[in-house]
């Protein structure tokens, strides 16, 4: 299925010079949305995962929805200031500016396998970010799943090592 359809751009969103990809027409779709998950589902199948990790906030639209698919736990990377107790941060450099995210100390065990879903690869800051804090927690990556790669920022090219799905490849800033 060509799920480009169900991914729109906006340009000068959410500042001048930055093009926002928003795949939330995928959410409105659901025959789409039943086969983009069923391919996510069929990558995560193929290894050993122990839990899903959601990177804030749009990833936790599908994250929620492969963790049940897959009867697997779902652990939260949060934005500043949303978890109570004990937490690891990172922090990051993205297309617009600096940011923060956050995961709890004990979301993750030693050894466990983590497959991280977000709504966008872009660069890589937000996806190294929750890669180091599953690391923090001690946990490995088995796999980091995206709707939208966007290939002209080349994240994947910093990304090397780790096996990567996404749904929907955008090779140039305007479409």
């Amino acid at each position: 299925m060509d799920y480009k359809k169900y991914v729109k751009s906006y340009k000068d969103f959410p500042k001048k010079d930055v093009m926002f990809w928003d795949f939330t027409y995928l959410l409105k779709a659901p025959e789409a949305r039943e086969k983009a998950v069923a391919e996510m589902k069929d990558f995560l199948e193929k290894k050993k995962v122990d839990k899903i990790a959601a990177i804030e906030s749009k990833g936790f639209t599908i994250g929620s929805i492969l963790a049940y698919e897959l009867n697997l736990p779902l652990v939260l990377i949060r934005k500043p200031n949303l978890i109570p107790g004990n937490y690891y941060s990172e922090t990051f450099i993205k297309e617009y500016g600096i940011a923060e995210y956050q995961i709890k100390d004990d979301a993750i065990e030693d050894g466990e396998n983590v497959a991280i879903i977000y709504d966008i690869m872009a660069g890589s800051g937000a996806s190294k970010a929750g890669i180091n804090l599953v690391k923090k927690c001690g946990g490995n990556i088995v796999g980091l799943v995206y709707v939208t790669e966007l290939e002209y920022l080349n994240g994947r090219d910093e990304l090397k090592g780790y096996d990567i799905f996404s749904l929907v490849k955008v090779g140039e800033k305007n479409g």
